[in-house]
């Protein structure tokens, strides 16, 4: 079978050099709350970086040690840029949207985009919604966990939800940092601890803000194997089932809603695949290693391996579940 990575990125050269003249570290929680030491870290990771992002010879060279087929493409998460104004963030989206498209026409059969919407401007994300998937070919969008003050479950987004329904495309909720991480700098936190909680955070307004009872053919993928929620998803059915506040907009306990959602398998233990699919099915999960990061699996199919599945679920999680979730 054509082994699938859902979960891959690329960067856009030029986005840095346009918000450049008005960059807002502040407003980005992976940036402001991270320790020096760990910039760093990150700083020195650029030259390496770089290659892996945009060659795609590069790229097929570390596919191929990853047993990898084919690479859905998704841009940085960094570079999504919610703090600026709308003809910035409208310019820097369709940057991001078109060198992504670029990007993966050099290789059909390789590579498949996901682009970026300009999320605090929803008419404006509507058009550039529409544009990426009928003029650039686009699959689907990937959007931050929050955006900026406001959650994804805020009504303003239902207009974008109804929008991607009837473009047949997901979403993709990656988060970069914690929204207030002021805690989190020390140990790399900021990402270890804070990404999967500003992820679980992010699915209790879909579930809870009424987002999945009202778009229910959404197709939303949580990465990092939805963060905390599979692994702690009893705490939040006990607390449903005894406030009254957790009702107010649902009527099903949070497990039930398991498999309205989709996850990858980024969670680094053979065990946690497992967990997931247990939970989920195989049809929810899709196999996902966070290239090029050094934060992802630099070896997801054997990760998917080692969870003792068997052939059908693996084939699921390895090419069917990806395939019809991004319609590829």
């Amino acid at each position: 079978m054509t082994i699938i990575d859902c979960h891959t990125h690329t960067l856009c050269p030029a986005v840095n050099g346009r918000v450049a003249p008005s960059y807002r570290p502040e407003f980005i929680p992976y940036q402001r709350d991270m320790s020096d030491e760990s910039k760093a870290v990150d700083q020195a990771q650029g030259p390496v970086l770089m290659p892996r992002f945009n060659d795609l010879g590069v790229r097929r060279e570390s596919m191929k040690a990853m047993r990898i087929d084919r690479q859905v493409v998704a841009p940085a998460p960094g570079q999504q840029h919610y703090w600026a104004d709308a003809n910035l963030l409208v310019d820097i989206s369709r940057l991001q949207n078109d060198h992504v498209a670029d990007l993966v026409g050099q290789d059909a059969s390789g590579f498949s985009g996901l682009g970026t919407l300009p999320m605090p401007f929803v008419a404006a994300a509507i058009d550039e919604a529409t544009r990426a998937i009928e003029e650039r070919g686009l699959r689907g969008f990937q959007i931050d966990s929050r955006v900026l003050d406001r959650e994804l479950s805020d009504p303003a987004f239902d207009p974008l939800y109804r929008r991607l329904v009837k473009l047949n495309v997901p979403l993709v909720i990656h988060p970069l940092g914690f929204s207030q991480g002021e805690r989190m700098g020390d140990y790399f936190m900021v990402n270890t601890i804070g990404q999967p909680l500003e992820e679980i955070m992010a699915i209790n307004h879909l579930i809870f803000g009424g987002v999945l009872d009202r778009h229910p053919e959404l197709r939303v993928l949580i990465v990092h194997g939805g963060g905390y929620f599979p692994f702690y998803v009893g705490r939040m059915d006990h607390a449903w089932a005894y406030r009254p506040e957790l009702k107010r907009l649902t009527s099903r306990k949070p497990s039930d809603y398991m498999r309205a959602m989709w996850y990858d398998t980024c969670v680094f233990r053979p065990d946690h695949v497992k967990t997931l699919v247990d939970l989920a099915g195989a049809d929810r999960v899709m196999l996902g290693s966070d290239y090029p990061f050094d934060m992802g699996d630099p070896d997801p199919l054997g990760t998917v391996e080692r969870a003792g599945l068997d052939g059908t679920a693996m084939q699921a999680i390895c090419h069917d579940t990806a395939a019809a979730f991004f319609g590829i």
